[in-house]
C-alpha cells in the first residue's frame, strides 16, 4: 500500500475519533483519562494528535494502539469502526 494510502487512511481515523468525541460531549482531557489511565500526561497525547507536529513540521502518525483505546473509551469497536474507515477510503 502507498503511502499516501496510509496517510489517508489515518486522517479519516482521526475525523471519525474528533466527531466521536464531540457526539460524546467529551473534552479532551475526559478522553484522555479514559483512553489513556496510565499516561502521566492523558489530554496531551489527545491534543497532541490533531496538534503536534513532528521536527521536520509532519503531523503525527496515528498509531492502531492508540485508535484502539480512543474507540474503545468513546464506547466503540475498533474493529468495526476500522473496516468503516477502510471502506470510506481509497487505496491502491
Amino acid at each position: 500500500m502507498k503511502e499516501a494510502n496510509i496517510i489517508a487512511i489515518e486522517k479519516a481515523a482521526l475525523d471519525f475519533l474528533l466527531t466521536a468525541r464531540k457526539e460524546a460531549g467529551m473534552t479532551e482531557a475526559e478522553l484522555g483519562q479514559k483512553a489513556f489511565p496510565d499516561s502521566p500526561n492523558p489530554w496531551s497525547k489527545v491534543h497532541a494528535l490533531w496538534n503536534a507536529k513532528t521536527a521536520s513540521k509532519k503531523n503525527l502518525r496515528l498509531r492502531l494502539g492508540d485508535f484502539c483505546s480512543l474507540c474503545l473509551a468513546l464506547g466503540k469497536n475498533p474493529a468495526q469502526e476500522l473496516l468503516l474507515i477502510w471502506n470510506q477510503v481509497e487505496h491502491d
